[in-house]
């Protein structure tokens, strides 16, 4: 039986993988800004995929042939410890592992605009100063192929500044990051199946 936490850290990982959310139409809706929507909408319009979710699914997953589930979790596992997250869940049975890091957020680029906007303006900008970035991983069975495993990765992150409020709450979406992960996951598994 799920707790009350474990509910909303199940909620918040859906939420990240279901981009498609077209909040701003809905907002618009609701306060009557958009004449050719109607104020009620649609659970099929709300989880509507867009090419761009579609390409962002297949940019956070990846497919590999080994049907045995425990093994890719432990590689993701080690991983995420190997480039400094704290695993804060792991659920074998479901093959979910979440973690996260938190790692310094300040830009010089923003000190300075902050520094030259008090200057000119006499007042000081908050900067940010610290962030919490966050890993979501499920491990799944492949549909169509019961000797493969479906993993699919989604990292994310919130920026908190100089005043100690939320400046920014966002999914990354480099290319780069996600195929680094897949690249050195895919490193991980051979070395477990040569058993180095």
């Amino acid at each position: 039986m799920l707790t009350i936490n474990q509910a909303s850290k199940w909620l918040f990982i859906a939420f990240l993988f279901i981009p498609s959310l077209c909040f701003a139409d809905i907002m618009g809706a609701a306060q009557g800004q958009n004449n050719n929507v109607s104020n009620e909408v649609s659970a099929a319009d709300v989880l509507k995929l867009t090419p761009d979710s579609m390409a962002l699914r297949q940019m956070q997953t990846r497919k590999y042939q080994t049907a045995d589930l425990r093994k890719v979790l432990d590689s993701c596992v080690g991983l995420l410890q190997d480039n400094g997250f704290t695993v804060n869940e792991i659920s074998p049975k479901l093959g979910t592992v979440l973690g996260s890091k938190s790692r310094e957020a300040v830009e010089a680029g923003q000190v300075a605009a902050s520094l030259a906007f008090a200057l000119i303006f006499g007042v000081a900008l908050p900067v940010d100063k610290q962030q919490e970035m966050s890993a979501s991983i499920v491990v799944s069975n492949a549909a169509a192929d019961a000797k493969s495993a479906i993993v699919r990765v989604n990292f994310s992150r919130i920026v908190w500044n100089d005043a100690n409020a939320v400046s920014k709450a966002e999914r990354l979406e480099a290319p780069e990051m996600y195929q680094e992960f897949f690249d050195k996951l895919s490193k991980s598994l051979f070395l477990q199946e040569q058993k180095i």
